[in-house]
């Protein structure tokens, strides 16, 4: 249904992507329709011609950049969709201390908002205090962490093991996504992903 906008993105024409989303609000499609059948699908075509170096990183950033554009329009109808359906979870994420790439955080945020979950995102560069704090207040279901790098992915076990001496790792489902430098196990993560539709599966299949 959602194919022109999915082609728009993937070209990155970015006046007939915003036109194509504001007609199909107009024609009544929800903007969780919109955000999961022709947005997602279209920015994860653009990550397989990255993989295929087809696109560069000037292309895969001019393509993240669109992305916030759209959910400019679709936000607040998200909100209000939001309001009426049930609340799924609740999760806190961010991208841990030292460092600050947000790309796939921001996709995996986007996608779990428009299945239910309510988000907290603490952003990038987060110590492990914040998360903690944060979990304290929150009481969220899922942790998520983020990391690129290879010199702070393992700053996950970091932030386990204060969860851990806070009393609160049993209470919660820890996810790890990125590059895959670390595994699950290593740090103490329940699951570790780098797909975000897999990981709104599993966020999903946790909480029931």
């Amino acid at each position: 249904m959602f194919e022109d906008i999915i082609e728009a993105l993937v070209e990155l024409r970015e006046d007939d992507l915003l036109r194509l989303i504001e007609q199909n609000l107009k024609k009544g499609h929800s903007a969780t329709e919109i955000l999961t059948d022709g947005v997602i699908p279209g920015l994860n075509k653009v990550g397989q011609r990255y993989e295929r170096m087809e696109y560069f990183l000037a292309e895969l950033l001019f393509a993240a950049d669109l992305m916030k554009r759209c959910m400019g329009i679709l936000d607040p109808f998200l909100e209000k969709e939001t309001e009426r359906a049930p609340v799924k979870g609740r999760i806190v994420i961010g991208t841990v201390k030292g460092d600050i790439h947000d790309l796939g955080k921001n996709v995996f945020t986007t996608i779990v908002q428009a299945a239910g979950f309510e988000v907290y995102d603490l952003g990038v560069d987060v110590q492990a205090e914040k998360f903690v704090e944060n979990v304290r207040e929150v009481e969220p279901n899922i942790v998520g962490m983020s990391a690129l790098l290879s010199t702070t992915a393992p700053y996950f076990k970091v932030v386990v093991d204060a969860l851990k001496e806070a009393g609160l790792r049993d209470d919660v489902f820890v996810m790890i996504g990125g590059p895959p430098l670390v595994s699950a196990e290593e740090v103490g993560a329940d699951v570790y992903c780098n797909d975000a539709f897999k990981g709104k599966n599993m966020a999903e299949e946790y909480v029931k």
